[in-house]
């Protein structure tokens, strides 16, 4: 990462998702999208500074990216892998900053633009999905794929996507079980996470 204080990181981060929030009729009239163009600014500020991603990750064939793509029925991971040691910590990171760049691309009616955000969110968390701390931020972007897929009227693949999505919620709930972590968590400061019990209160 570029020699840049992780609170400065974390501002900007928090920054772009107050933006992302502001209702379109609060935006000048000639530019309803001012503010989440705003916001992807600095979510795109966010991801040079993060770095590149591994290049194993990055430069996996798009074919492969699709829902069941490399496993067995509906994609669902063999075992748990946790995101840990500096380079799966930037991946996860990483794969925060392009769900937010694909909602908001799909925010702002560019769909294709969207769908290749999330896919890259799907692939940066490809190996670590199941665990605690990723569950919840691939379930997220499976969803919205399914959603942007139904709003091409394909439905066959937006099924796909959402029967993905809830296979492996439901392995996740039983192997792991755990409230997940909310992936904004991931650019708060240690002493502003969430708790397990504050986790718990919000997914039921």
């Amino acid at each position: 990462m570029a020699n840049v204080p992780w609170a400065e990181v974390c501002e900007k981060f928090q920054a772009a998702l107050a933006l992302s929030r502001v209702e379109l009729h609060k935006n000048p009239e000639k530019e309803p999208y001012k503010s989440k163009y705003s916001a992807r600014a600095l979510l795109e500020e966010v991801k040079a500074l993060l770095g590149p991603a591994p290049e194993d990750e990055d430069e996996r064939p798009e074919a492969e990216d699709g829902p069941g793509a490399g496993d067995h029925a509906l994609g669902l991971p063999a075992e748990v892998v946790e995101p840990e040691g500096p380079v799966a910590q930037r991946a996860v990171r990483l794969a925060v900053i392009e769900f937010h760049l694909g909602v908001n691309h799909i925010d702002t009616e560019e769909l294709s633009a969207g769908e290749e955000h999330l896919v890259k969110c799907l692939r940066l968390l490809r190996r670590y999905r199941l665990s605690h701390d990723c569950i919840s931020l691939c379930i997220q972007a499976q969803n919205n794929l399914g959603i942007l897929w139904s709003e091409r009227e394909e439905i066959e693949t937006a099924q796909a996507y959402l029967e993905s999505s809830e296979a492996l919620y439901n392995q996740y709930m039983k192997e792991v079980g755990s409230p997940p972590l909310d992936p904004t968590e991931r650019f708060l400061p240690e002493e502003e996470k969430l708790t397990e019990q504050e986790r718990s209160k919000r997914t039921t």
